[in-house]
């Protein structure tokens, strides 16, 4: 194995049943150098005892001395990290074989990147069922500033990090929690261009001990317009418009959710016209139009 070192960060708070098939995941990479740091946000479950067991070259476990958040424990695993690449991974999800080496093969062909991503399968544990999120099918290098104002994100687990990037921006932003991972990458995706990966390289698990405040999309919107305050002058007018055409379609969606179709395809286009040469990216097209899709056809389920 040759190339940088991989940092693979997971913070974990009373998740001991998870985390072990987290970590099991992670020891299943081949084909890459890795270190693994787990940090324990002062579990009160058999979590630490389980850690303890864990002693290898490339296994590090750190604790908390008190319950905090994740964003100070991601924070330190990345004080910790000697990877020149970083990955956050969440405690409830687990990586493919074969993920850390395709992105980290992808920094490698384009060194210019700040980040690299690959596509997620989500996995919902209420249906039973799961499908590959909207991604690419072909390789590709570009900004995605724009795509992410927009509302299009990559859950951790997804992304290869340059450590240097992520240690320049000050890590993770506690006051935006549950949407830390969000404001992160808009910061980082200012810095440069993002290798898109079309692997499919982790699973996202959807379920029930997941948490949400009630307010979150407030939260987003306030992490918006954070990241619109600091755009140029001569980018935020075009930064405003993504934000109009993202408020479009939403109304759209609400609009086909009621049943009025009609209304809904206005709305959509509308959304398209305001930002039109946002619709042309690779991620966003095929990402709305899923999202639209998914709110016809549920509507007619509910009709039948």
């Amino acid at each position: 194995m040759s190339g940088p070192l991989v940092s693979v960060v997971v913070c974990t708070h009373n998740r001991r049943a998870w985390l072990a098939e987290t970590v099991a995941s992670v020891r299943r990479q081949r084909g890459v150098d890795w270190e693994l740091l787990i940090v324990d946000d002062a579990s009160t479950d058999d979590t630490w005892s389980f850690l303890e067991g864990l002693a290898a070259p490339e296994v590090r476990v750190l604790r908390q001395p008190a319950r905090g958040e994740r964003s100070a424990a991601r924070n330190r695993g990345l004080a910790e990290a000697r990877g020149e690449l970083v990955m956050f991974l969440d405690d409830d999800d687990h990586l493919r074989p074969g993920a850390l080496r395709a992105l980290r093969a992808a920094m490698l062909r384009h060194p210019e990147a700040v980040a690299a991503v690959g596509a997620r399968w989500d996995w919902s544990f209420a249906t039973g069922r799961g499908r590959r999120d909207a991604h690419v099918w072909i390789p590709r290098l570009r900004p995605i500033f724009f795509e992410l104002l927009f509302g299009w994100s990559a859950v951790s687990g997804q992304n290869l990090y340059r450590t240097t990037v992520v240690r320049q921006l000050g890590g993770y932003d506690a006051s935006c929690i549950p949407c830390e991972d969000r404001d992160l990458w808009l910061r980082v995706a200012r810095l440069g261009p993002v290798a898109l990966v079309p692997a499919t390289v982790m699973s996202y698990r959807i379920h029930p001990g997941q948490w949400r405040p009630d307010d979150i999309q407030a939260i987003r919107d306030r992490v918006y317009r954070r990241a619109l305050r600091q755009l140029p002058r001569a980018q935020r007018r075009r930064g405003l418009l993504v934000r109009r055409s993202a408020q479009l379609v939403s109304a759209a969606e609400r609009a086909l959710d009621a049943g009025r179709h009609g209304e809904g395809a206005r709305l959509a286009a509308r959304a398209v016209a305001v930002a039109a040469a946002l619709f042309t990216s690779p991620l966003m097209g095929p990402w709305v139009a899923r999202r639209l899709a998914t709110r016809v056809w549920h509507r007619l389920r509910r009709g039948r």
